[in-house]
């Protein structure tokens, strides 16, 4: 018997709104100070309110319901910001960071595979506007 998609629990709905807020919030601590991701997001002057959004867009894509409406562009807010293959590793490794202090093992690694997802979606999007330009 298998569960109908009405019957399933999300993966924010597992991980909890309040655990998503707490990796999204010391991933971005860890940004401002990092040796090489620092400069790229020296361009958010907003930290609280860029945290906020960037937390309702993880919950969103976790398959939490949206808390506010927001539409989000961060193809082109990445690429105005430089970012290139070498950026993309270590905004990887550094949000695996921050889920692994977080959750435990099972769940950081499925919130990481749509990490990687949406970092390789930003890549090649980003190569995309490089080649159109």
């Amino acid at each position: 018997m298998s569960l109908k998609p009405q019957d399933r629990t999300c993966l924010a709905d597992l991980i909890g709104r309040d655990a998503v807020i707490s990796v999204v919030d010391e991933f971005y601590n860890q940004i401002q100070t990092h040796p090489t991701l620092a400069a790229p997001f020296s361009a958010v002057h907003d930290w609280p309110g860029h945290k906020e959004k960037i937390g309702d867009f993880w919950w969103v894509v976790l398959g939490g319901k949206p808390q506010a409406p927001y539409k989000y562009d961060p193809v082109g807010k990445h690429f105005a910001a430089g970012f290139n293959s070498n950026l993309l590793e270590d905004w990887k490794q550094l949000f695996k960071g921050a889920l692994d202090s977080h959750l435990d093992q099972e769940l950081a690694n499925k919130w990481f595979s749509r990490v990687q997802m949406i970092g390789e979606n930003l890549l090649s999007q980003n190569e995309r506007l490089i080649n159109e330009n």
